[in-house]
């Protein structure tokens, strides 16, 4: 934490950052990619998705973005849907090894993820495995508040992904104010830079450390950066996390 109270954010060590779903090709917007590695003291983790996974062979263009994003220190995550707790482990560990093989990730961000406890097992094996093949940071994306025992097992938790509409009306769960704010992230979207100051706020109320929130919109607002990309890091949360 800075003497100002900042917070400045980056790599595996940092207490808050932004969580960045980058659903683009290099070839397509290398300006988007080009951003994110400027942006470092913002980001925490970058999320590498390149065919609703690692693809069926290796695509080259991504390799100097990724080298250049770990060497400014973002973690850099590749895309694993679970569908819920309904795909195989097999399929999931290799789709982790393609990962890490063809585009040299170091973390894993685990989309779709079951939030019941009756799942927490299965997750907590999934999560076994993915460090031993070397992954550093973890992430979880359900899109709701899930069991609180998830929280175990990932370094990060996704708590809600969806519009401004559906982000007003979501109930909090007591025990998320007992963890750090930098555990959660928020992926925001169809909402206009003029909403930030009433994102940032109610963020903080509900302990959101890192609130990517964007312009775009479905099908896949995922596809290039918001145009303000990014904003200043400031304090957030408990814990001075980072907020978008």
């Amino acid at each position: 934490m800075m003497a100002d109270g900042w917070t400045v954010s980056g790599g595996l060590t940092a207490s808050g950052g932004l969580v960045v779903p980058a659903y683009f090709h290099p070839a397509v917007d290398p300006a988007g990619w080009e951003t994110l590695a400027r942006s470092a003291p913002a980001v925490r983790m970058v999320v590498l998705n390149v065919a609703s996974g690692p693809g069926e062979v290796w695509d080259t263009a991504f390799i100097e973005v990724v080298n250049r994003l770990r060497q400014a220190g973002i973690a850099v995550a590749g895309y694993v849907d679970t569908n819920y707790g309904r795909r195989l482990g097999p399929q999931i560990m290799v789709e982790i090894a393609r990962y890490r093989k063809w585009y040299g990730t170091d973390s894993v961000f685990f989309d779709r993820v079951a939030s019941g406890i009756e799942h927490v097992a299965r997750y907590q094996a999934l999560v076994a495995s993915a460090r031993a093949l070397g992954t550093e940071l973890v992430a979880f994306n359900h899109g709701t508040y899930p069991d609180p025992d998830f929280a175990e097992h990932a370094d990060l938790l996704g708590t809600f992904e969806g519009e401004w509409s559906a982000f007003q009306l979501v109930d909090v769960p007591s025990w998320v104010h007992d963890l750090p704010a930098a555990k959660f992230f928020n992926l925001l979207y169809g909402t206009p830079a003029r909403m930030d100051m009433a994102v940032r706020t109610i963020a903080d109320e509900r302990n959101v450390g890192s609130m990517y929130r964007t312009d775009r919109r479905a099908p896949n607002p995922w596809a290039g950066l918001p145009a303000d990309f990014p904003n200043p890091v400031r304090p957030g949360g408990r814990d001075g996390a980072a907020f978008r």
